[in-house]
């Protein structure tokens, strides 16, 4: 269950006590869509019959989402195939009656519609006032949030990563070297603002020197893979997402330590390992993002 993506917000309003969470979110469940309604959402429970899962002061929920969709052009050339059979004198038909019989087709044509599911995970971190999306598409952290302030009333949140020059980062550590407790990965993306071109490597020891070249021709790092305390593998990007996160073989060996039978004990036992790692990550995140670059040369390793 470890996140494959997080995106990290600071809270700006008072943390919600779980108990009293729950109780709202049970109110408001999934319900699946009906014949001719387009989508549905709603909270599914996080363990058992809980709809926050807590461990250390850290809450899990799941918002679930179901979609019917019709094509467009599916709904476009019905809409013309009934217009044209009306025959008569209609004449050609207006906007309005366009719009109207699109309309009557998606109508009609969505109890064929297949409904397709997906889920958002998104962790309240009490301890920190932070909270941790498993997407960094905005749309679906949006939809969360917008229910999370529909059940709560007050919901702001800023994100965590927002004022710093991750890029500048990126490219320094990829110039010189990272900070203590990471080290660069095999992949990474770079952009040239200027001409609008990128250039995206994998599987490629780095810092490479064709990628240092470019790098001094002016091209930027967007994205870059980091192993975090030989723990975690992911990639960050210079929007603050991080993205492809992979526990190591060294992380994972910790959770092998203890073997447990039950279903339910075990998911509590991987989301309190998650937990851990992941506030320590972040904690490290944020102090080398907030560090200025100038003082970071001071401190790096020497390769």
């Amino acid at each position: 269950m470890f996140f494959r993506q997080l995106t990290v917000y600071r809270l700006e309003t008072e943390c919600p006590d779980f108990t009293a969470l729950d109780a709202l979110l049970s109110a408001k469940p999934f319900v699946p869509t009906r014949a001719q309604q387009v989508e549905s959402a709603g909270w599914q429970p996080a363990l058992g019959a809980r709809f926050i899962h807590d461990t250390d002061a850290a809450g899990r929920m799941i918002l679930q989402r179901e979609e019917r969709s019709v094509p467009a052009a599916v709904v476009r050339e019905e809409a013309d195939n009934r217009l044209r059979a009306r025959g008569g004198d209609a004449g050609e038909p207006t906007r309005a009656e366009r719009a109207a019989m699109q309309d009557a087709v998606m109508l009609d044509l969505l109890p064929q519609a297949f409904p397709r599911q997906s889920h958002t995970q998104a962790i309240i971190d009490a301890k920190n006032a932070q909270v941790w999306f498993d997407t960094t598409a905005a749309t679906k952290i949006e939809r969360l949030s917008l229910h999370l302030r529909e059940a709560l009333g007050q919901w702001r949140m800023v994100p965590a990563f927002g004022s710093q020059d991750i890029s500048a980062h990126l490219s320094a550590w990829l110039l010189g070297a990272p900070p203590s407790g990471f080290e660069i990965g095999e992949a990474a993306k770079l952009v040239d603002l200027r001409e609008g071109g990128t250039i995206t490597v994998a599987k490629l020891a780095l810092p490479d020197p064709h990628v240092i070249a470019h790098l001094h021709e002016g091209m930027k790092v967007d994205q870059l893979e980091l192993i975090w305390q030989e723990q975690i593998r992911f990639t960050l990007r210079t929007d603050g997402g991080l993205t492809r996160i992979k526990p190591t073989e060294q992380l994972d060996a910790d959770e092998a330590a203890e073997v447990i039978d039950d279903a339910d004990q075990q998911r509590d036992a991987d989301q309190r390992l998650m937990v851990d790692a992941l506030r320590r990550l972040i904690h490290d995140l944020i102090t080398v993002l907030n560090t200025p670059i100038e003082s970071q040369a001071d401190t790096m390793p020497v390769k």
